[in-house]
């Protein structure tokens, strides 16, 4: 294992010394940290669909490193390797393979490091922690363990997952067909299993509630996280492409193991769990209305599973020494094509054409890029959420709501690219009197 994360570390530090650009989505997630990290509440104060989870890191690191890009790096890279060690341990302790050994963490690793964004520190990354702690619990449940509180706790640890990263909840209900299907479920237990759902989701409600933020969190969680306007990073197309090779070998020994027969009963059923991981993630796929090579990361589980039973079944001596080096060969080779050869400009941080010194900026625009030199000085980050609060600006009370946001933290320059600073002035007035207006789409604080 040590030799793995050793490795693990020497990939992304050759690739750091390349020059990684920032992402877009790394670069929303950081300006997630700076502004909560400034006293500002999620969704009524900041208007994005992030998990609730997920920003409570981000300005949890926020506060501690600033707005970090290497912060974020090296967290992510400790994270990434938590998870190979669950997923190495959940298979090691139910004898999932002929033979113990460490495969699994080294191809969860390959794999992962094989997405063209591995480095960021996701809400994928860090909700399939908790979505491999409840996927043990269902291999124990298929193994004969018989306790109530393994039901519990796969509830519980569904439902953290899910407030990390929402369209993981789509685990909820696969992980319930795996307890029908493989395990004599009694009712009560499947009780505990909704509960344990339901109680990080209900202290969550409470918390909003509480803060009178109720409506606004579900609206930007459920009604936009879920339902709402696509976020295309990269087209479908091109997400499945970045990820292609991996998919392949995946699929590929998949059909291999499924064919080959060789399976214990409990083998047999944990491969077809494996079956059901690979459907929920691409359930969560689609589901997620961002498109971006961080989703393939819930991939990674199932297909790591499958090349490690077709390895671990190679008998010819050719094959046993051959085979293993050049699929990790391909896997070590992937991160630099989709690096330096994929055309991911798209996904990338982009250098501002105006290159003002730093300020406090409230951007109206979808191109998130200016803000990588500047500080984000207002509640508007996604851009439907944005534009709905704007255009429902209808009363004395709404205005004076997001008049209150704004004031703040007032920013030095406004930057209009939607051109929906005429009606916003209109609702706020005492705004309006404060800028002025440099040139189209531009405006900068009046000084006193």
């Amino acid at each position: 294992m040590i030799v793995i994360f050793l490795g693990l570390l020497s990939l992304r530090v050759l690739l750091t010394f390349q020059g990684l650009s920032l992402t877009l989505f790394e670069l929303k997630w950081l300006l997630l940290g700076q502004r909560s990290a400034e006293g500002f509440f999620m969704y009524e104060e900041i208007f994005d669909y992030t998990g609730p989870l997920s920003v409570f890191f981000y300005r949890i690191i926020d506060n501690v490193f600033g707005k970090s890009q290497q912060a974020h790096h090296f967290i992510s890279t400790i994270w990434l390797f938590l998870n190979a060690i669950i997923f190495n341990s959940l298979l090691k302790r139910n004898k999932n393979f002929s033979e113990n050994n460490d495969l699994p963490a080294l191809f969860f690793v390959l794999f992962a490091a094989s997405i063209p964004d591995f480095m960021a520190l996701s809400p994928q990354m860090m909700s399939m922690t908790f979505i491999l702690l409840g996927f043990y619990n269902v291999l124990e449940r298929i193994a004969n363990e018989d306790t109530d509180d393994l039901f519990l706790y796969t509830g519980i640890y569904v439902g953290i997952a899910t407030l990390f990263y929402p369209p993981a909840g789509v685990f909820f209900f696969l992980f319930l067909i795996s307890f029908f299907l493989y395990s004599t479920a009694k009712l009560r237990r499947i009780g505990l299993y909704f509960n344990g759902f339901l109680i990080p989701l209900g202290l969550t409600v409470c918390f909003f509630y509480w803060h009178d933020n109720g409506f606004h969190a579900w609206h930007a969680l459920v009604e936009r996280g879920l339902f709402g306007q696509q976020v295309n990073y990269l087209s479908g197309i091109e997400n499945f492409y970045c990820f292609g090779i991996p998919i392949v070998v995946g699929l590929a020994a998949m059909a291999n193991t499924f064919f080959s027969g060789q399976f214990s009963s409990f083998q047999n059923k944990t491969a077809q769990v494996m079956l059901f991981m690979m459907l929920g993630a691409s359930i969560v796929i689609w589901v997620d209305i961002e498109t971006s090579p961080v989703q393939m990361l819930y991939l990674v589980p199932s297909i790591s599973f499958f090349l490690v039973h077709y390895l671990l079944k190679l008998r010819k001596r050719w094959a046993k020494r051959w085979v293993p080096l050049m699929i990790v060969g391909v896997l070590i080779l992937v991160p630099y094509l989709s690096y330096t050869q994929l055309d991911m400009d798209s996904i990338r941080v982009k250098e501002p054409t105006d290159r003002f010194s730093k300020r406090r900026t409230m951007l109206l625009g979808d191109n998130l890029s200016v803000l990588n030199y500047h500080e984000l000085s207002s509640p508007f980050l996604d851009a439907q959420l944005s534009k709905e609060r704007i255009e429902l600006l209808d009363g004395e009370a709404s205005a004076q709501a997001l008049l209150r946001i704004i004031e703040e933290a007032p920013p030095a320059v406004i930057i209009d690219d939607w051109s929906v600073i005429p009606n916003l002035f209109f609702w706020l007035p005492e705004l309006s009197k404060k800028y002025r207006k440099q040139r189209a789409g531009y405006y900068v604080r009046i000084s006193n």
